[in-house]
């Protein structure tokens, strides 16, 4: 196992969610300019990992290896610090290292083998439908494949979810679908507000499908629209991502399911240039940086 140095860390249960973030592996570097750091600090305001929020220790416990873990300071294969370690660096009983392990092995992060310990699983074995483990990468700068399969997801959930929601919407729901659009148009670009009502725009499209195996991927979609924000803050929604979501709710309105399909399409496409034009602009100014500062 590979020795990762790391300084004493007390949980206590004040702490608050974004804890793991601020307590990571000593020589880690997370990156990053000051205006994603501060953009990734809007969008944990914008989330409700409901285990982190709880307030347990084990929950807090289990946050911050599972950061450890999708973030790479242990790999697959690697093995955990033993009980008693944890329990030193993080200040926990036995009791809340155990639950937190046992927290991380049902989301398939992790195995535990008497004799031999807690070892990371592949990540194919992880549960990357898990709200919080989708979380965790998303804090830790998700790869672009990471990205790039969201995306591909909610390209197959979405425009699907926008022609049943045409199909079966509630008077109550494409009225509410106007409110979030109204939200979109009306609040600041960028700000937690408009975000919060591009969600519940996104969120009511899958709820109108009346389908719930599709409602219940809602955590998907709010993941994407995290990394639209956090990896997009270069690129705060247009206008024509204003009128891509009009074009989804007259669509919805109207019933025309195969328009209501076709507009989300769209749109996802749309935000998913963005978020990978954002990065390619971010590269090379983090790349002109380092010419310039030697």
């Amino acid at each position: 196992m590979k020795d990762h140095p790391i300084k004493h860390t007390m949980i206590t249960r004040s702490d608050r969610p974004s804890l793991g973030c601020r307590v990571l592996a000593e020589g880690r570097d997370r990156g990053g300019a000051p205006a994603m750091r501060g953009a990734q600090d809007k969008t944990r305001q914008l989330r409700s990992t409901g285990r982190e929020r709880s307030g347990s220790l084990s929950d807090k416990l289990a946050a911050e290896l599972g950061r450890r873990i999708v973030s790479g300071v242990y790999n697959p294969g690697d093995t955990l610090p033993t009980e008693p370690k944890v329990q030193e660096e993080f200040r926990v009983s036995r009791t809340a290292v155990r639950e937190a392990i046992r927290l991380l092995s049902a989301k398939g992060l992790t195995v535990s083998r008497p004799k031999i310990g807690t070892k990371v699983r592949p990540r194919v074995d992880w549960n990357m439908l898990d709200s919080d483990v989708l979380h965790w990468q998303i804090d830790q700068r998700p790869s672009d494949e990471f990205i790039h399969s969201l995306f591909e997801m909610r390209e197959i959930i979405e425009p699907a979810a926008a022609s049943r929601a045409a199909e079966r919407a509630t008077a109550e729901e494409i009225e509410r679908l106007g409110k979030a659009l109204d939200g979109i148009k009306n609040r600041d670009r960028g700000s937690v507000e408009q975000i919060r009502a591009d969600l519940a725009f996104h969120m009511t499209v899958l709820e109108a499908s009346h389908n719930p195996m599709l409602r219940s991927v809602g955590g998907l979609i709010e993941s994407g629209l995290v990394i639209s924000f956090s990896l997009g803050w270069r690129t705060v929604m247009g206008d024509d991502a204003v009128v891509q979501h009009r074009d989804v709710f007259e669509a919805i309105r109207d019933r025309n399911q195969d328009e209501a399909f076709l507009a989300m399409r769209r749109l996802l496409r749309n935000a998913k240039g963005n978020v990978f034009d954002s990065i390619w602009v971010g590269r090379s100014a983090d790349a002109d940086g380092e010419i310039s500062t030697g």
